[in-house]
């Protein structure tokens, strides 16, 4: 079985929403391995960091700023990152959004943002950049970022939770698909768990929930996130582990990433009704 670094050094790494959180050590762990890093985000000074930092080490990274609900922007990445390096190894679909509040009080523009950045925007990672890993005929792998989220489901996070479902049937069904072309392509869907981040502050600042127990969950979780949840390399290096060993799903904890697969195995197999939802 290859380690992360003899499977990927030398190889380019293309990573959105690598200014922060999960994807800015997804960034950093591939740079530290011998990857060279496109450091993608629609922040330009959050990528513009993450790449500077990996630079001073003396490793290989550039900022790219992109919007992931952009499909040209992304076909007019791809071409540029093919005609300077040749070939990407590595595609990690990671940019994602994340909202709070009851169904049916979600602003129709919020809920098209959630669906447009974390379902489209991998999307359209895909079809930029698959058909020059295909036509290039040398291994790659495309890694597409869900959450434990999608294979559970959760009270008060519905459009990130239907999102993330959304991003596991378009891997697997993906998986089928490369499959069916007989390209060197690995597919891995990607569930971490806690990990320490923005995405909670980010939602709370960009469309404020208006609902008391939405905003105290969300404070939770961040907090929990700050105190008790995985540093995003430690989380990387668990993904990356799985990604080598040429897994399908891959975690940042295995145990609780396994459990929440067979919880959601025996809810099916058993037809639960849904879990009572947590207080908060």
């Amino acid at each position: 079985m290859s380690t992360a670094r003899e499977r990927f050094a030398g190889g380019t790494a293309v990573i959105t929403g690598a200014g922060s959180g999960v994807g800015a050590g997804l960034a950093r762990y591939a740079a530290s391995i011998g990857m060279r890093v496109v450091v993608t985000d629609v922040d330009a000074d959050r990528a513009r960091i993450v790449a500077g930092d990996i630079v001073a080490q003396g490793l290989e990274a550039e900022a790219q700023i992109l919007d992931v609900t952009d499909a040209e922007a992304f076909d007019k990445l791809a071409t540029d990152v093919y005609e300077r390096y040749g070939s990407v190894e590595l595609l990690i679909n990671n940019a994602g959004l994340e909202t709070a509040g009851v169904l049916w009080e979600i602003p129709v523009q919020r809920w098209r943002q959630v669906m447009k950045v974390n379902v489209d925007g991998v999307f359209h990672g895909i079809r930029a950049f698959l058909p020059k890993m295909i036509a290039a005929g040398t291994p790659a792998t495309v890694a597409n970022m869900s959450s434990v989220g999608g294979v559970l489901t959760q009270a008060l996070q519905t459009p990130y939770i239907v999102s993330k479902h959304a991003v596991v049937a378009l891997t697997e069904s993906l998986h089928q698909e490369v499959a069916l072309t007989g390209a060197p392509i690995q597919v891995t869907v990607l569930l971490p768990y806690s990990v320490r981040s923005r995405i909670f502050v980010d939602a709370q600042a960009a469309a404020p929930s208006g609902n008391a127990a939405a905003d105290q969950m969300f404070d939770v979780l961040h907090t929990l996130g700050e105190t008790a949840g995985m540093d995003p390399i430690d989380a990387a290096e668990n993904m990356f582990a799985d990604i080598a060993a040429g897994e399908f799903w891959g975690f940042t904890d295995k145990a609780f990433g396994l459990g929440a697969l067979g919880h959601r195995a025996e809810t099916l197999s058993e037809r639960r009704a849904p879990a009572p939802p947590m207080s908060f």
